[in-house]
């Protein structure tokens, strides 16, 4: 599986811009959506590539995200991210997509089957944030819960020094990684990974105003949908069901437990065998049935 991951890279073109695509493997398509905003696909690498031998895994860095072009009008939002990755699907002759969608890419995957929903075949959404805004600023006050007097001190100062220009983002994601995960022990398992902080701070803005999935749900009723909460998850799995299964009863929700936020880096056997078995084709039971 090493050698999966010295495949040349591959650049599509939307709309005169480069797109980072990262294509890996043969089979029915998975296409990733990664978190952020601002984040890139490499948060989900390696973890993630053990799917690889029964599906196509198509892992894209979002616009001015990762390996991919800035946007030209230096602009980002939540419109936009959907419109490319429709996009998308028509570069690459999709007819219908599953989407595995974590953080923000979990409220970009409701946004997209929301708006094209004839497009989408599942949708497996983890760390998930809800369908309204509500989850955002839910998320960003049970965050600022957790961190201790200590590190709220150092992430005030660090984020007055990035305003200045004297320090990065990079400083403040230091601070903050240890309280997305269950055990700290972990981020050793995480690759290291470029976030953009003008997309993160555009496209924030933009979920806290106008993130309202409320009236748009109903076209997701016929798309099988799969909730893999982490235990301790900013949002834990008890406030997901009033964010997001409370609005859509027939998505399925999966509690992983001992995990925080990033369950793919904490749980990628638990996670890899739930798509698996979401994305797999229905088994098949054969043999006579015995009267009951």
């Amino acid at each position: 599986m090493d050698n999966e991951l010295k495949k040349p890279i591959d650049f599509v073109n939307i709309e005169g811009q480069k797109l980072h695509v990262n294509i890996i493997g043969d089979g029915e398509a998975i296409v990733f959506l990664h978190g952020g905003p601002g984040s890139e696909h490499r948060f989900f690498l390696p973890h993630v590539l053990p799917l690889a031998q029964k599906f196509k895994l198509v892992l894209y860095d979002q616009r001015g995200c990762g390996k991919s072009e800035h946007a030209k009008s230096n602009t980002y939002s939540m419109i936009d991210e959907v419109k490319t990755l429709e996009l998308l699907r028509k570069e690459l002759k999709l007819e219908k997509m599953n989407l595995f969608g974590e953080s923000w890419g979990s409220m970009l995957a409701l946004l997209y089957a929301t708006t094209y929903p004839a497009r989408v075949n599942k949708i497996l959404l983890t760390a998930a944030i809800g369908v309204t805004a509500k989850g955002y600023k839910t998320f960003e006050k049970e965050l600022l819960k957790k961190i201790s007097l200590k590190d709220k001190i150092k992430f005030f100062k660090a984020d007055k020094k990035m305003k200045k220009g004297s320090g990065t983002y990079e400083d403040i994601l230091n601070i903050l990684d240890p309280y997305y995960v269950f055990s700290v022990d972990i981020l050793k398992r995480k690759e290291k990974s470029s976030i953009n902080s003008f997309v993160n701070q555009l496209i924030g803005e933009d979920i806290k105003n106008n993130y309202d999935l409320g009236s748009e749900v109903h076209k997701l009723s016929e798309i099988p949908i799969l909730v893999a909460q982490g235990s301790h998850d900013i949002i834990t799995p008890a406030k997901i069901k009033e964010l997001l299964i409370k609005y859509i009863p027939h998505a399925k929700l999966i509690e992983i437990e001992n995990c925080g936020h990033w369950t793919v880096v904490e749980k990628p056997d638990k996670m890899n065998t739930l798509a698996e078995n979401f994305f797999g084709p229905p088994l098949v039971r054969t043999g006579a049935l015995t009267e009951q």
